[in-house]
């Protein structure tokens, strides 16, 4: 099985939501938006896309509560431990953005961006060589 084939299992922090992706994985996102860092209580959110097809809750969806943001983003937490498993947007129904810190298997992803560093917390900076966009790139074939 190639990386992009692999399957992928992840769960809460407590453990009571688990579910399973199946790769090929888009672009890992490293959001730096002002949503995602209030959700996160961090710098940034990291995210990976993928069809929501490919996703498959395990167990837990009773455990699930759904946030929408102002913004129309709309964040899947477990109740019980707070952790953010996943998020999407009704402008996206057929994407799902796994929530990266919450993967039990090690993902392989095709490449990695820095979305909406205009929001960037200023004491942070981005040292990597990933490319930077101010907000949702133009194009996703970086």
């Amino acid at each position: 099985m190639s990386p992009n084939e692999q399957v992928y299992e992840g769960s809460c922090h407590c453990g009571r939501v688990r579910y399973r992706a199946v790769g090929p994985w888009g672009f890992m996102e490293h959001c730096h938006c002002t949503d995602c860092r209030k959700s996160h209580g961090a710098a940034f959110a990291t995210y990976i896309q993928l069809p929501r097809a490919r996703f498959t809750l395990l167990r837990g969806e009773d455990q699930l509560r759904v946030y929408e943001a102002e913004s129309g983003a709309k964040r899947s937490f477990c109740m019980t431990c707070g952790s953010c498993i996943m998020a999407g947007a009704d402008s996206e129904p057929d994407s799902v953005y796994v929530a990266a810190g919450t993967l039990d298997t090690p993902p392989v992803p095709s490449s990695q961006i820095h979305i909406f560093v205009r929001s960037k917390a200023p004491w942070y900076e981005i040292n990597d060589a990933h490319p930077q966009h101010s907000t949702f790139p133009e194009t996703w074939s970086e």
